[in-house]
């Protein structure tokens, strides 16, 4: 089933067809932390993956007053096709075949991690990136209950409450993704290179002294969609509240899942959503 090392190492520095890279299980995904004003949130992506035989290790970064990835960021080695390389080298990682040599010649994640790592580290702490935050909500992805489906809208308050009969007195936070709608016969249609919309929306409740709907806000995110894919699901792994003064907003990490002629693929995205400004009344 495994490959030699040489051969793993080829795959990641070869520029192979254009095609989403086929996946057994998702990659998985370790927060980094944020800036210490709360303005950048980095998070890793990273995985071996049997299906597709490849390595995988990238560190992204997030800035929350443009939702658009840091200067020099996407870092280290992409699961996807670009200029010509995939999965490609990014942001100016460089790794050497003889780097990622195990004793035993198997493929070595833990040693990739570690070098993307090192050679990520002037620009993380340029950034003052380590600061952690506060999750207030989410569902790993290892868990498969009590949730009846992936997409189920999660409900979070913004400080710790107690379980009892007696009606909370600060607002709850609804946050729904909403992708919008798949051509007709995505598979068969087979879509172009594109974009595609998930809408963020925040819906604040208060519960006492009666139970109604005192606030909304809606985040717009772009979902990069390689030609020929078709979107499949996303679940919302985490919403972390920032430190420091981040303009009543929060940062959400979802793994967004594409398929292809019975293609898997799946990665890791995030962006800040603003929660609605209301007050109880």
């Amino acid at each position: 089933m495994w490959r030699s090392m040489a051969a793993v190492a080829g795959l990641l520095l070869l520029a192979l067809p254009a095609h989403p890279r086929e996946q057994s299980d998702a990659p998985d995904m370790e927060v980094l932390g944020f800036s210490p004003d709360g303005r950048y949130f980095a998070w890793e992506q990273y995985g071996y993956d049997i299906a597709s035989d490849a390595l995988g290790s990238v560190i992204f970064v997030v800035d929350r007053e443009t939702n658009r990835q840091a200067e020099g960021f996407p870092f280290g080695v992409l699961p996807e096709e670009r200029d010509g390389q995939y999965p490609a080298e990014v942001g100016g990682f460089d790794v050497e075949p003889d780097d990622l040599a195990a004793p035993d010649g198997l493929p070595d994640i833990d040693r990739l991690r570690r070098l993307v790592r090192q050679q990520a580290a002037s620009r993380l702490a340029a950034l003052e990136i380590g600061t952690p935050g506060r999750r207030l909500a989410g569902v790993p992805l290892t868990q498969r209950s009590p949730l009846d489906k992936k997409d189920t809208p999660l409900v979070f308050v913004l400080q710790s409450t107690l379980p009892s009969a007696i009606p909370d007195q600060q607002l709850s936070f609804t946050l729904e993704a909403k992708p919008d709608a798949e051509p007709a016969d995505c598979a068969n249609t087979p879509p172009p290179m594109r974009e595609k919309a998930i809408e963020f929306d925040v819906i604040a409740t208060q519960a006492y002294p009666e139970v109604k709907d005192v606030g909304r806000a809606a985040t717009s995110y772009a979902l990069p969609m390689q030609a020929e894919t078709c979107h499949a699901g996303l679940w919302i792994s985490d919403v972390i509240d920032p430190p420091g003064e981040a303009a009543g907003k929060v940062a959400v990490l979802f793994l967004a899942a594409t398929w292809s002629s019975a293609i898997d693929a799946a990665s890791w995205h995030g962006l800040f959503i603003p929660l609605p400004a209301a007050t109880l009344r």
